[in-house]
């Protein structure tokens, strides 16, 4: 026998949900007697986490334009929005940096289905940019983790 008798009736109604499941007229029959759980009574709403902690939130955030435009180097400042004003951006449309261990940059691009692109070259020239933007990139990027979303609108 392939089963013992103790593994015969969970056996049989796990192909028993799975082929209920399955079957359109069951699960037209299930999802007309759903309801929406209510919380109970006695639990107050709540304010959302930036009300709760407005501080833990930026209120500003800083452009990175062309080199020439900029003065000198910056220091870095962490959850703070840096949205990169010039055209053909290499490799981000914005990021932040999380103080952790290690120190996260957090990116942010928005691109066509199908449209990223990411190289060697496009992060290195990226990294450079950060480098003459940033005092002490060198040893602030040393241990860095990169964590980068890409955005993507649909095709029409």
């Amino acid at each position: 026998m392939l089963a013992s008798k103790d593994n015969i009736l969970p056996i049989f109604f796990g192909w028993f949900a799975l082929k209920s499941s399955t079957e359109s007229a069951f699960a037209k029959a299930i999802a007309t007697k759903l309801t929406e759980l209510q919380p109970p009574p006695s639990s107050k709403p709540r304010s959302s986490v930036p009300t709760l902690n407005p501080q833990g939130y930026p209120t500003e955030a800083a452009a990175i334009t062309e080199l020439e435009l900029f003065d000198c180097p910056q220091d870095l400042n962490y959850r703070l929005p840096y949205l990169t004003t010039f055209p053909n951006s290499p490799l981000l449309d914005g990021f932040f940096f999380v103080e952790s261990n290690p120190m996260a940059l957090v990116g942010l691009r928005m691109t066509a289905v199908g449209g990223h692109h990411t190289t060697a070259s496009t992060v290195r020239q990226f990294t450079e940019r950060l480098a003459a933007y940033f005092n002490g990139w060198e040893g602030l990027s040393r241990d860095m983790s990169w964590e980068i979303t890409y955005v993507q609108h649909a095709d029409e």
